[in-house]
């Protein structure tokens, strides 16, 4: 007997960046982020992620999602003491 499938656990799951086609869906980057794919064309309807809407489908490109992951691990630089004083 099968055992059911766990809620919110994908079926398939992307180890590494290079598993990626160049071009990928909303599907495919939700994978990789671990979001729903509405979540996922949320954020590119948004501006948080870089992509092309055609018909009613995002798009995106690999190099753009290694850009954004980079971009969410990189330390903000800080501010200089003058930006800090009333």
């Amino acid at each position: 007997m099968k055992r059911p499938r766990t809620i919110n656990k994908p079926l398939r799951v992307i180890r590494s960046i290079d598993e990626l086609p160049v071009i990928c869906d909303a599907a495919e980057v939700g994978l990789l982020l671990r979001k729903k794919p509405e979540t996922v064309s949320k954020m590119a309807h948004d501006g948080v992620l870089p992509g092309v809407k055609d018909g009613s489908r995002w798009y995106f490109r690999r190099d753009d999602l290694v850009a954004y992951i980079e971009k969410m691990f990189t330390r903000p630089t800080a501010l200089p003491e003058e930006a800090m004083r009333p």
